[in-house]
């Protein structure tokens, strides 16, 4: 896939004079993508837990399912995630694997429930208060993709945006004063591999990878009680802490081999760390139509949040003999250039708001089938910079014009013999993308899990394998003059939890 930039502009920040803020549209959907389930029963279910109730991950999709408890319990949840990216570029398919441990869910639920004559005199049969936390992103990747690109070079984009903005370090990313300082630029500002490799019917090799590391944390507080056996209402006050961190790296190397042409390679490094707060509430309600049926909905404000952002950048080049050439005092062919300082941006963000529809049906004491459809407008995001008005506009017109409405399905059974239990779940999520044919992002769970019941102490295990495809331009900055080709990644995750609980 090439030159998408007249329909769409996705890799980041649009190229143009004056950029003083890395924050994209790609940041705003990281922080707006959630994931369903934190429990290993919820998860086992495919995340679907918007009207069966009585588990803690209900707290994270609707808080009425406090309403359907009698007794109070503790919950931990520890979680391995394991798996593999494959990323594809010009052709060449390139495979990162990961493993790492987590904390998934811890929670108390504190139950309070009626019984003999308060039960038969009082319409409100229980009520719960809930606390702890549930994990709902996991932003651990390592991706790496390469390919020869003879269509263009990073060095293009460093040499538009000196010529736009200049050579100084007040430009984010900062590539023309890369460009300029490393040697990738003529004093016209044109670039030099460009010239002397590319125009000559030669090509790059080009190799991108980067680290991520960090997650989206929920901190409930939450309250339900149950109405006359029919009706659980809920609601919950949710505090979400944000971090991110990144290191990437964009290498370029000669293709050619002619060691004489002024360009052997140049290695480009990005850091970012992100840390964030934010606050949402929750309110959902459970219907009991029959014995057998349970009908939930949810709603979930925006969540508004305050970020700060760290970056920095540096830059390595090898440019051959040229230094010696052209006069230079110093002729080592190895130029190191970074900024003076790192750079540091506050800002908010809201992010989505979400709507969950749900349903179960009973089969008796056997079990239960379970369904959640969740819209999340993603088009409804909304950056605020207090010192940029202009840029704001900019970025939340690009956030309009990229996104759609996000929908999500998930359902799930479970099946009891005795003190025994078997799920099985399925979840599909629409790709958040108005050009989603080309840029993807939609996604779909498998999971199985198991559990048993033993008294006090109950425990639950489950498997879920996540997939996940979606595309992104390869430079920093994306050009409309400047071809810029697109990278296919594929996600490959695999989760196992196990959720231990004891009811009190």
């Amino acid at each position: 896939m090439k030159n998408l930039l007249p329909t769409l502009v996705l890799s980041g920040v649009l190229l143009t004079a004056n950029a003083v803020h890395a924050q994209n549209e790609i940041d705003a959907l990281r922080y707006g993508q959630l994931d369903a389930g934190a429990t290993a029963r919820s998860l086992g279910l495919g995340g679907a837990g918007g009207s069966y109730g009585g588990d803690y991950s209900s707290l994270s999709i609707n808080p009425a399912g406090l309403g359907v408890y009698r007794s109070s319990e503790i919950t931990l949840s520890p979680v391995l995630n394991f798996g593999s990216v494959k990323g594809s570029y010009l052709g060449n398919t390139t495979t990162e694997t990961d493993a790492r441990f987590n904390l998934n869910n811890f929670g108390l639920v504190f139950t309070t429930a009626a019984t003999g004559k308060a039960y038969q005199n009082s319409k409100w049969k229980a009520f719960s208060f809930g606390i702890g936390y549930n994990r709902l992103a996991d932003f651990h990747e390592e991706v790496r993709y390469s390919g020869s690109n003879d269509a263009s070079s990073i060095t293009d984009i460093m040499a538009e945006d000196a010529l736009l903005n200049g050579v100084g370090q007040n430009i984010i990313p900062p590539l023309g004063f890369f460009g300029y300082q490393g040697f990738l630029l003529y004093d016209d500002l044109g670039s030099i591999p460009r010239a002397t490799i590319l125009d000559q019917g030669g090509s790059i090799n080009q190799t991108k990878s980067w680290t991520s590391g960090g997650g989206i944390n929920e901190w409930n507080i939450s309250l339900g009680g149950n109405y006359n056996e029919k009706l659980m209402v809920g609601v919950g006050v949710n505090l979400l802490n944000y971090k991110y961190n990144r290191s990437l790296n964009f290498y370029e190397a000669d293709a050619t081999g002619n060691t004489n042409n002024d360009f052997d390679h140049l290695s480009y490094n990005e850091y970012l760390s992100t840390t964030g707060l934010g606050v949402n509430i929750k309110l959902g309600a459970i219907y009991l139509a029959t014995e057998q049926i349970r009908l939930g909905a949810a709603l979930h404000t925006p969540t508004w949040s305050a970020y700060s952002d760290i970056m920095d950048y540096d830059l390595t080049t090898h440019t051959e003999r040229l230094k010696a050439n052209s006069g230079q005092a110093n002729t080592d062919p190895f130029t190191l250039v970074q900024p003076e300082a790192a750079y540091q941006f506050d800002y908010s963000l809201r992010t989505p708001w979400r709507g969950i529809l749900s349903a179960t049906y009973f089969f008796g004491q056997h079990g239960f089938l379970t369904a959640d459809y969740e819209y999340t407008g993603y088009s409804s995001m909304r950056y605020s910079f207090k010192n940029d008005r202009d840029y704001q506009t900019q970025i939340n017109q690009a956030i309009q014009e990229t996104f759609t409405g996000g929908h999500h399905f998930r359902l799930g059974i479970e099946g009891r013999m005795d003190k025994f239990l078997a799920r099985a779940g399925f979840a599909y999520h629409t790709s958040p993308f108005q050009r989603a044919d080309d840029f993807g992002g939609s996604g779909m769970d498998l999971s199985l899990g198991l559990g048993a019941r033993l008294g006090a102490f109950f425990a639950d295990v489950a498997f879920v394998h996540r997939m996940r495809k979606q595309s992104e331009f390869v430079y920093p900055l994306a050009s409309l003059t400047v071809p810029n080709e697109v990278a296919d990644l594929r996600y490959g995750k695999n989760i196992l939890v196990l959720t231990l609980g004891y009811k009190f």
